[in-house]
């Protein structure tokens, strides 16, 4: 049982190098497609990334940063063909989307970019407001906690001194 699981091992080990070997060199770049190949998808319609977005990527990233899919900003597939148009404008969502990936860069590269004495060099991303919410949910800051506010201990958690013939906190 031991050598014919050895066995299979070293056959799965060797032919894996020659199965790479035995793949066709890929095209230089710029080369039109082998016959019978699809040509690459060229993005199309883009207005705020770079041509040479990794469009992937960066979708799945919005999708997660949102809890949406993609027909959240894009137009639904076609009913009959089922085909995705993905440069399509009709979902007026994907303007939103656009003027959304905009502030975030100003924000990053104008505001945050120059801030004196900025700590922390962390991205404001989609996710840092949305959190996984098509629409951001508006903050409610929590009730104040004791002794955290006015009249509460000064700075550096020491307490404040006891005025003269007032009794202890413990009797």
């Amino acid at each position: 049982m031991q050598t014919r699981y050895v066995r299979l091992l070293s056959v799965l080990c060797l032919g894996l190098p020659l199965s790479v070997l035995a793949q066709p060199p890929a095209p230089p770049a710029g080369a039109p497609p082998a016959a019978g190949a699809r040509p690459a998808n060229k993005p199309q319609n883009l207005k705020v990334l770079p041509q040479d977005a990794d469009l992937r990527t960066i979708m799945r990233g919005f999708t997660g940063a949102l809890g949406v899919e993609c027909e959240f900003c894009h137009a639904a597939a076609d009913p009959v063909t089922h085909r995705s148009d993905r440069a399509s404008d009709a979902n007026p969502t994907k303007d939103t989307a656009r003027y959304m990936i905009q502030m975030t860069d100003d924000l990053n590269n104008k505001y945050l970019a120059d801030l004196p004495g900025r700590q922390f060099a962390d991205p404001i991303t989609c996710g840092t407001c949305h959190r996984g919410e098509k629409h951001p949910s508006v903050f409610v800051p929590p009730p104040r906690q004791p002794g955290n506010g006015p009249g509460g201990p000064p700075p550096g958690g020491m307490a404040a001194p006891m005025a003269p013939g007032a009794p202890h906190p413990g009797n």
